[in-house]
């Protein structure tokens, strides 16, 4: 049987259960209410964080550094440090030491095994032993650290024999920064020694990780900060270049204009020069970098020279590849052309000296080859800008309307000499800020 009830007890549960549903409702409304105005307060809070991050955007210019192996990224990262930042304080001096002794260790052992396999002997014979010595201790960890060691390193550098192997360097595979370790042992060997900044930058340690550094750079009142991004340059680490692709305001392209007579650690058979030519087109051409300026440092002009004047010529890449390095001998570098090389190589070491026969282009105490195959390398690279060469047949072919968004800027360098690579980034930096306020459409 149902119960029954009245007209009245149907009609008080009736409106109790509206009252429920309208309270809920109350909460439901309410509750979406609260979300609403949360919802609203984070995107207040979140508008304005990024229009915070927007401004820092404009100020933060991200410079990318490529190029092969040992072409100087990492040198020219320390610059900036030391144009832009305090430099190397005296505990990472200190810590540089081992590092310094462990590139003459390098040194002095791929010499003394290059005249080995070059049949080069000791001019004194008593030097045999430390030969021996240092040959057996080559892979001991800590070698170089020890005072034998470093002693018989200065001994054996002292020998004309060594010294022959040293000048067909180009055979085999030495840091450029032999010489100049080798020739100051005497310092370095000092117990209480302290790398100066030409040592630092001097120094090589290979780069196996993206390293970054910041710094801030005043312009027109305000503070612009660069981020810099140097990469590995051995094959190896390419593959990790396009991570670092996205939002490059510029790249600046490193090109060993002195390994024309070298060829690469990690490929016995491939020359230097053309890999980097053939690197530089790859990052020209890329999809991803096609609104993306390039600053093309065509650099070591120091080692370049060094190794002009010892007799050394890129004829020989010229007779092995004509179609990539044609008419060397009938080219002559115009007087403008002279005097943008000459304005650089002066540049190194502060030499403030006028230029005598400016008219011409030339000066008697600059050996015309040196300016000539610089200037020739430079037209290759600028060759492959204009699209008269290519060197990468896998590479799909582009019109000149894919380049319309994007330059390239060359600077005749020395990464090692810090009034010179001053003199090119304040030169970069203008064409830098310009192109990145470009980007956001200010100008």
């Amino acid at each position: 049987m149902f119960k029954s009830c009245s007209l009245t007890q149907m009609k008080d549960g009736v409106m109790s259960c509206i009252g429920r549903n309208c309270f809920q409702g109350e909460l439901l409304h309410y509750a979406t209410q609260e979300e609403a105005k949360r919802a609203h307060c984070r995107d207040k809070e979140l508008s304005k964080l990024l229009k915070e991050h927007h401004k820092d955007d404009l100020k933060r210019l991200k410079l990318l550094l490529l190029g092969t192996g040992e072409s100087g990224k990492s040198t020219i990262t320390k610059q900036m440090r030391i144009i832009h930042i305090n430099g190397f304080d005296t505990q990472e001096r200190v810590r540089k030491i081992t590092d310094i002794r462990r590139n003459i260790k390098e040194s002095i052992v791929m010499i003394l095994l290059a005249m080995q396999q070059l049949g080069i002997s000791l001019e004194h014979g008593e030097n045999q032993q430390e030969m021996d010595f240092i040959l057996k201790k080559a892979g001991d960890d800590d070698v170089h650290n020890t005072k034998e060691f470093m002693e018989y390193t200065a001994r054996l550098w002292e020998d004309g024999g060594v010294q022959e192997c040293f000048s067909r360097s180009h055979e085999y595979q030495l840091l450029d920064s032999a010489k100049y370790f080798l020739d100051r042992i005497g310092d370095i060997r000092q117990t209480d020694y302290i790398p100066t900044d030409q040592d630092i930058l001097r120094c090589r340690v290979t780069t196996t990780s993206i390293q970054h550094i910041e710094f801030d750079v005043p312009d027109a009142g305000q503070q612009v900060k660069f981020s810099v991004y140097d990469v590995g340059g051995q094959r190896g680490e390419r593959k990790k270049w396009i991570q670092m692709f996205d939002s490059v305001e510029a790249i600046l392209f490193l090109a060993d204009c002195s390994s024309l007579d070298q060829n690469l650690r990690e490929d016995s058979s491939k020359n230097r020069l053309l890999e980097a030519l053939e690197i530089f087109e790859q990052v020209w051409k890329n999809r991803f970098l096609r609104n993306v300026s390039i600053l093309l440092f065509i650099n070591k002009i120091d080692i370049l020279s060094e190794k002009v004047c010892r007799g050394r010529s890129i004829h020989e890449l010229v007779e092995k590849y004509p179609d990539i390095f044609p008419d060397y001998d009938t080219f002559n570098p115009s007087n403008t052309e002279k005097l943008e090389f000459l304005d650089s190589f002066l540049k190194r070491d502060g030499d403030s000296k006028k230029r005598r026969g400016s008219r011409s282009g030339s000066r008697p105490d600059v050996n015309p080859d040196i300016i000539k195959t610089a200037v020739y390398i430079k037209h290759l690279f600028i060759k492959i800008v204009k699209g008269e060469i290519s060197l990468r047949p896998d590479i799909q072919h582009v019109s000149k309307d894919w380049h319309q968004h994007h330059t390239c800027e060359y600077f005749y360098t020395c990464a090692v000499d810090t009034n010179n690579i001053q003199h090119v980034l304040n030169g970069c930096r203008n064409l830098i800020i310009r192109k990145h306020l470009e980007r956001f459409g200010i100008i």
